[in-house]
């Protein structure tokens, strides 16, 4: 779990970041940006900002070189308002949690295809086995102080349930 004092630096310095690849960086290779998340390290010297864009493998490719590029700017741009004793050093890596997803979908769909009745009606849910129900006898004597004596199970029809009368 990171610390309080982490996570508000990650948060901070996502929004900075954001907010100058958006508004201030003029590179037409850039296109629709997004930064999804930014990591810090433990010793909170290095920022990880992990972006995605909208468009193919070569805007891609023209957004990293873009973001390398602009690199010391963005750094420049949140000093002032990073309150640490050394600037911790960015670095931009592609997130490509999304396109995982979307092949993972992809997949999902092709074998719901293939499927006899297309996949229009899935399997039911397997039922949930039920807990089996532990009867037993208290023990004579066996008693912790303050306690209750254990609560027994009496199923109906049984011996025990008879009345004694």
């Amino acid at each position: 779990m990171p610390s309080p004092r982490k996570a508000k630096l990650e948060s901070v310095l996502q929004r900075e970041i954001a907010t100058c690849i958006n508004q201030e960086l003029k590179d037409p290779r850039l296109g629709f940006i997004t930064i999804v998340r930014v990591e810090v390290s433990e010793d909170l010297q290095q920022v990880r900002a992990y972006y995605t864009v909208l468009g193919d493998q070569t805007k891609r490719k023209l957004a990293e070189q873009a973001l390398t590029h602009a690199r010391g700017f963005v750094q420049g741009r949140y000093a002032a308002v990073v309150k640490t004793r050394r600037l911790p050093t960015l670095s931009f890596h592609y997130d490509d949690a999304e396109f995982r997803r979307q092949t993972m979908s992809d997949l999902i769909r092709a074998a719901r295809a293939t499927d006899t009745d297309a996949g229009a009606s899935p399997e039911p849910a397997a039922p949930t086995p039920k807990a089996d129900v532990v009867t037993r006898k208290p023990r004579p004597g066996l008693r912790v102080r303050g306690s209750q004596p254990p609560a027994v199970e009496i199923e109906p029809g049984s011996a025990l349930d008879r009345d004694p009368s």
